[in-house]
């Protein structure tokens, strides 16, 4: 399937950064330095504010931004999301009217090797890219809360999670399978990173802003797994369950999906985060000596601990009931 424009800009950029033949730590620095806030006026008494900064701020400015504007949607307030949006940045900033009592999330995955020192493996920021490993560290040694995750060889799906606290000790992510509907805090966390955004072809939506969802439906014998959940954002939810659309998951449990229309067209989806990054430049190649662990190994390989900084208080949303149907079309997914 064809990417459609915006995320095959996001690919490319994504790739840029991994394959680019000067370090991501120089690279990051020296755009540092370039950080501004340009004010360009516009018609009608408007201007454009534009910031450059670092992107963990930027993504948890627009975090903090998205949640003022959630909680002040009402019934009698006219104004579209985008404007709430608008109007609560701009009260931030001047100083008016209430401050929030929340604060941003911003999720990074971070490889254990790189947390360590061994390496300067780069990070992932949930919503964004790689990002250097010196920014990623400074991250982990600030976040209050991190989940250890161990994943399947080849596959990449979540097999153990763990949640720990500076400085308690590990939690743990609580029961799956069929002793629960509602997936564990820990294992929403995980899968949020994974997926990035909405499962369905096409969809940019971020999944901190879906809803998850059982692939298998629960009611009929779906587990709460992690290579059973998905998100979904709310329209693509109600096109699954009432739109004529079906959805399977890959038996292999890469967490691939394959989507079919109402008309038998097929479309294939991948989990898009907690993946594996080259080393970056100047650090030793492999030299792929290493072979890799038998199936049936006792101890899965370790992937990137995922982090949460400037955590919030959640709220389970996931596997939120359907609302109202929506007049489905058998186009191809609305890229």
């Amino acid at each position: 399937m064809a990417l459609p424009s915006h995320r095959f800009d996001d690919r490319a950029r994504r790739l840029r950064e991994v394959a680019h033949p000067e370090s991501i730590v120089t690279r990051s620095a020296a755009a540092r330095e370039e950080r501004n806030v340009v004010l360009l006026p516009e018609l009608d008494g408007m201007a454009t504010l534009r910031h450059l900064l670092p992107a963990v701020d930027a993504l948890a400015i627009d975090d903090l931004v998205d949640r003022i504007a959630r909680s002040h949607r009402a019934d009698d307030d006219p104004r579209t999301h985008a404007q709430r949006r608008s109007d609560a940045l701009a009260d931030i900033v001047l100083g008016r009217g209430e401050r929030p009592t929340f604060a941003p999330t911003v999720l990074v995955t971070v490889p254990a090797t790189t947390v360590a020192g061994a390496d300067a493996a780069p990070g992932e920021l949930h919503g964004y890219g790689p990002i250097d490993a010196d920014t990623a560290r400074s991250i982990a040694a600030a976040a209050p809360t991190f989940l250890r995750v161990l994943t399947g060889p080849g596959t990449g799906e979540p097999l153990v999670v763990t949640r720990h606290r500076h400085p308690a000790a590990p939690v743990s992510g609580g029961p799956a399978g069929r002793e629960r509907y509602s997936a564990s805090t820990a294992l929403r966390t995980v899968l949020m990173a994974a997926d990035e955004t909405c499962r369905f072809p096409g969809c940019s939506r971020r999944a901190g802003r879906c809803e998850l969802d059982h692939t298998h439906a629960w009611s009929e014998g779906g587990t709460t797994v992690a290579g059973n959940l998905a998100h979904l954002c709310s329209r693509h939810h109600h096109l699954k369950h009432e739109g004529g659309w079906r959805v399977a998951a890959d038996p292999s449990a890469s967490r691939k999906l394959t989507w079919t229309s109402p008309r038998g067209r097929h479309y294939t989806t991948h989990p898009m985060g907690l993946a594996r990054h080259p080393a970056p430049s100047g650090a030793p190649p492999s030299d792929g000596s290493a072979a890799p662990p038998p199936p049936d190994s006792a101890a899965p390989p370790e992937t990137p601990a995922v982090l949460r900084h400037h955590t919030a208080p959640t709220h389970d949303t996931a596997n939120t009931p359907s609302r109202s149907t929506r007049t489905t079309r058998d186009e191809p997914p609305p890229f």
